[in-house]
């Protein structure tokens, strides 16, 4: 190129690097793909089931983790909004031209959602108390977490959802019905958007997610967008999503500043449940609603949970610190609500996450 008349010299490298690194990040993608032929063994069994979705943006920390997740329709072809097989290649056409947009700009900004003004400051927890939950983590192990649980809980959400879709519908008639402000505590790849853009929901809602893995927060913006919580002409009108670091133990937001607090199959992975159920009850308002979804010890097959129990150290290891053996339900109904609706039962073909507590708590 250098040999080339110098005015021309300088634009024509810039349009070859361009050109290089789109062309990297689709070799990326392809690779990402195919490695999930055999999914990382490190991953929980729970997300191995099957790949599952969508164009995707950049990991948040803008540094290549080596890791490209797609999801696929239950028939391995690309599913496009509305989980229907794109036979017509747009699903393809879209990944692509998202991956030459991140290749063009290399920021991602021009893929996020359209957002509202935010009405709940985020603030920064005592230093003692992320001294002591907030662990360092590995990023790699993060990233390859953050993909298996975007990609591979279909079965597990599509098994929930119309309990999930009930349980949600009660959450958001109790909210106020506009700048309601709703706190996730374990965001993760954010399954439960869909849920609080259903018919019903508020309008302007201020959406703070909370989550350890920074990893998961591209996942968690795609999910938004495809249940068209952010944008304008989405059900409940330009909602706000951010998405910060955290952990339940030390929530990064001010006292009596939520509606509404959100977990869902968080409270099995924390250090302190008992500690983090506490933080729930500071940062939700007077009546503020707690809503919970968790995966429990099961109380009805006892060789189920005598296997969960003996298989709870190995899993706490591979799965970012889930626990099999936990009572969750009793945790919240010993934390001093004025009132837990809750009901315990068993989903089907989800193995040892079958047995489930899920409800309201009113402060």
């Amino acid at each position: 190129l250098w040999t080339l008349r110098p005015a021309l010299a300088a634009p024509l490298w810039i349009v070859a690097m361009v050109a290089m690194r789109s062309l990297l990040l689709l070799c990326a993608a392809v690779a990402g793909v195919q490695s999930f032929s055999s999914p990382p063994s490190s991953l929980p069994h729970h997300v191995l089931s099957r790949v599952q979705s969508p164009r995707l943006p950049p990991p948040p920390t803008g540094r290549s983790t080596g890791i490209a997740c797609l999801r696929m329709g239950p028939g391995g072809d690309n599913e496009r909004e509305g989980g229907a097989p794109d036979a017509g290649g747009k699903f393809r056409r879209q990944f692509l031209r998202d991956a030459l947009l991140l290749g063009a700009c290399g920021c991602g900004a021009c893929l996020l959602p359209e957002q509202a003004d935010a009405l709940a400051q985020i603030t920064a927890p005592p230093k003692e108390a992320i001294d002591a939950f907030d662990k360092p983590r590995d990023q790699f192990l993060d990233a390859s977490f953050a993909c298996g649980m975007y990609s591979g809980m279909g079965d597990y959400e599509q098994e929930a959802a119309p309990r999930k879709a009930r349980l949600f519908a009660t959450l958001l008639a109790a909210l106020p019905r506009s700048d309601a402000v709703v706190a996730e505590v374990g965001i993760g790849s954010f399954p439960n958007a869909r849920f609080l853009s259903q018919k019903g929901a508020p309008s302007n809602m201020d959406i703070v997610g909370v989550d350890p893995n920074d990893s998961m927060s591209p996942y968690a913006l795609e999910n938004a967008r495809r249940a068209k919580l952010t944008q304008k002409g989405g059900k409940g009108g330009p909602n706000t999503l951010r998405i910060v670091h955290g952990v339940s133990e030390a929530l990064p937001l001010g006292d009596a500043s939520c509606d509404a607090v959100i977990c869902s199959l968080t409270l099995c992975s924390v250090i302190d449940p008992e500690r983090s159920v506490a933080e729930v009850k500071r940062v939700l308002k007077p009546g503020g609603k707690f809503l919970f979804w968790e995966h429990v010890l099961s109380e009805t097959d006892a060789g189920m949970a005598k296997r969960q129990v003996a298989l709870t150290p190995s899993q706490v290891k591979r799965a970012d610190g889930c626990h099999l053996d936990r009572r969750t339900g009793e945790v919240i109904k010993a934390a001093g609500f004025s009132r837990v609706d809750i009901d315990s039962f068993d989903l089907l073909d989800q193995g040892f996450l079958n047995p489930t507590v899920a409800g309201i708590a009113t402060l």
